[in-house]
């Protein structure tokens, strides 16, 4: 009987197992193949996912690269912009300091020419004395400092008939006056005629220092203007000679000047009726030598060695 059961257990023990097995390979054999061909998918998937991964990995990698160098020339530029603003904050400083510099010449400047105005705004008082009819004779002349600037740094004329400009030249019309003023007060003073008042401003030149160009200026030929040759107290031939007939054309007198180019000597003609001695005829008239570099020379009267020299004749006034 027992032996009877067991057999029977068995038998349904082998039929279950029977039943697995063909439940087995008919069920779970497909649905196995259908998961290994998932399970293949997958594995691609997966592959496909890890080689996007990988890419973007080396994306992001170069991405680092280049933030990295972004982030180092971003470094650089902030220190360069740093560097910069120290230079322009030293840059301002210096500015600053120039600005105050600056201020400070430009009120030195400011002072120094009022200063200058100041100074130029004297009056030089150039007291001549000189001897005529045997006696001396003396009288102040005013120079405005200013005017004798003005006068000593014009541009000096090249040509000899410029010489007349100077003569005539009307911004130192209220000079001349002021000379021609100060005769008239010592003619009217000691009553002299006409002859004596035109031969004491002749007498008044011809005391005058001679002096030669090259000592007194970098140049060998430099013609001054009258003003000038007041105020330094002389001057060479040309000078004396522009003096006188400014003088006395202001006076009235026609005059030229005459220009000796043989003897490299300059005097003045006057057209005086009545006047003897030597002459020049120009224009009609008579200019009557007249030499301004020593004292004693009356009208008419020439230097012997300058008799036969040929004169060129230039009157002040047509």
């Amino acid at each position: 009987m027992r032996q009877s059961i067991t057999i029977i257990i068995f038998s349904i023990v082998g039929v279950a197992v029977l039943v697995y097995l063909l439940s087995y390979f008919l069920i779970y054999e497909p649905g196995k193949e259908s998961l290994q061909d998932q399970v293949t998918a997958l594995g691609l998937d997966v592959d496909n996912l890890e080689s996007t991964i990988l890419d973007q990995e080396n994306q992001i990698s170069a991405l680092e690269s280049e933030s990295a160098l972004y982030a180092q020339q971003i470094t650089d530029l902030e220190s360069e912009v740093i560097t910069l603003q120290t230079d322009l904050n030293a840059a301002g400083q210096q500015v600053l300091y120039y600005q105050n510099q600056l201020a400070l010449i430009q009120s030195q400047l400011s002072d120094s020419q009022e200063l200058l105005n100041s100074v130029l705004a004297i009056s030089v008082i150039q007291n001549y004395t000189w001897f005529y009819q045997y006696k001396s004779w003396n009288c102040d002349l005013p120079v405005l400092l200013s005017t004798y600037v003005d006068y000593s740094e014009r541009p000096r004329p090249t040509s000899i008939s410029s010489y007349v400009d100077m003569a005539i030249d009307p911004d130192d019309d209220v000079f001349i006056a002021s000379v021609i003023q100060e005769i008239d007060g010592i003619a009217l003073e000691y009553h002299l005629n006409e002859e004596q008042r035109l031969n004491l401003v002749i007498a008044l030149v011809q005391s005058m220092p001679y002096t030669d160009d090259g000592a007194t200026t970098t140049s060998d030929e430099y013609p001054r203007y009258p003003i000038e040759t007041v105020f330094e107290r002389g001057g060479d031939c040309e000078d004396t000679s522009i003096l006188v007939a400014a003088l006395l054309d202001a006076m009235g007198y026609d005059v030229a000047l005459l220009h000796l180019p043989d003897a490299q000597h300059m005097a003045v003609g006057v057209a005086l009726p009545g006047a003897s001695g030597q002459y020049y005829e120009y224009g009609g008239k008579q200019y009557f030598y007249l030499e301004t570099t020593n004292e004693g020379w009356p009208i008419g009267q020439i230097p012997l060695e300058l008799i036969s020299t040929y004169t060129y004749i230039y009157p002040l006034r047509d």
